[in-house]
């Protein structure tokens, strides 16, 4: 009876310290927020970044433009996203990544992420990886949402790739859609094989914790991740300040990293399914140009 009643208090113990430590979360975030908001830092407005990216098999000098979006969280920027879809006119890319959670797992209705893809197909083909709302779609809801983006010429990854050819140099695509806890039954096969690969290898991987261990020494040339939505507050030096898959302050939460035998770049996301607002932390359309110079190798360290 002793050992049964010590267990019980440790664990209501644990429970306080919790709620505790959520409270104050709460607490500390919302604080942050109206702090940051009097100065305009929850600006919800799209912005445009730019990177890029050396390497030694790019084609000559040529460039390739790839832009990206994730999190969108079915979000309309304008009516119909004429907003966005005119931004990505304008940066005129070579391909369109969406590196998942585009819908909603709680929404059936279809007609954002389809109207945008029809749209955006006019401009340049996409590359899409699920992540895990689409996975919850898909997969405990019985959605169609794979087949009918593959109707609108959406190319779909599902823990495999394609190959294509831009700017003389071949690329080959792919999606890995598992999360951490799923990889060694359902990704590393395909991995282990995507790795052997000459051409520059553009992969598509929701979640950026997926580099903490088992894609850490990968040579993969480019992996594209969402996932943490930078780190929903930013700030200065520190980077992205929580996510709910890592705790405080997530290693890579946005932007450009360079791993030993890769690099990656996360995206900030587009919109937040909290409730919580984003602060310093403006939605983001992400452009990253990858450029070949015939006398740089670029290795990929830091």
């Amino acid at each position: 009876m002793w050992k049964r009643t010590k267990e019980h208090r440790d664990n209501c113990g644990r429970n306080r310290w919790n709620r505790f430590v959520k409270r104050f979360l709460l607490a500390a975030l919302t604080g942050t927020a109206l702090f940051f908001a009097g100065r305009g830092l929850c600006c919800n407005d799209l912005e445009v970044t730019f990177h890029h990216l050396y390497s030694p098999k790019i084609a000559g000098t040529a460039n390739t433009r790839l832009v990206v979006l994730s999190d969108l969280h079915n979000r309309e920027f304008g009516p119909d996203n004429r907003e966005l879809i005119s931004q990505i006119v304008e940066l005129k890319p070579d391909l369109i990544i969406m590196a998942g959670d585009m819908v909603n797992a709680w929404d059936d209705d279809l007609h954002t992420i389809l109207s945008l893809c029809e749209e955006l197909h006019k401009i340049a083909p996409i590359y899409y990886g699920p992540g895990n709302h689409e996975n919850h779609l898909m997969y405990e809801k019985g959605s169609d949402l794979e087949s009918r983006l593959l109707e609108k010429g959406v190319h779909v990854l599902v823990n495999r790739a394609e190959s294509v050819t831009i700017n003389r140099t071949p690329f080959l695509i792919g999606g890995l859609t598992t999360d951490v806890n799923g990889y060694e039954e359902y990704g590393a096969e395909f991995i282990r094989e995507y790795e052997q690969s000459n051409d520059f290898k553009l992969l598509i991987a929701h979640y950026p914790n997926l580099y903490y261990e088992s894609l850490a020494k990968t040579q993969i040339d480019l992996g594209i991740c969402g996932h943490f939505h930078g780190g929903l507050v930013r700030l200065p030096f520190a980077g992205g300040v929580y996510h709910g898959d890592t705790g405080f302050f997530p290693k890579y939460s946005g932007g450009m990293y360079h791993l030993p035998y890769s690099t990656i770049f996360v995206s900030r996301g587009m919109e937040d399914h909290s409730g919580f607002p984003r602060i310093n932390n403006r939605p983001e359309l992400a452009v990253i140009d990858v450029n070949g110079r015939e006398e740089t190798v670029f290795t990929g360290h830091e």
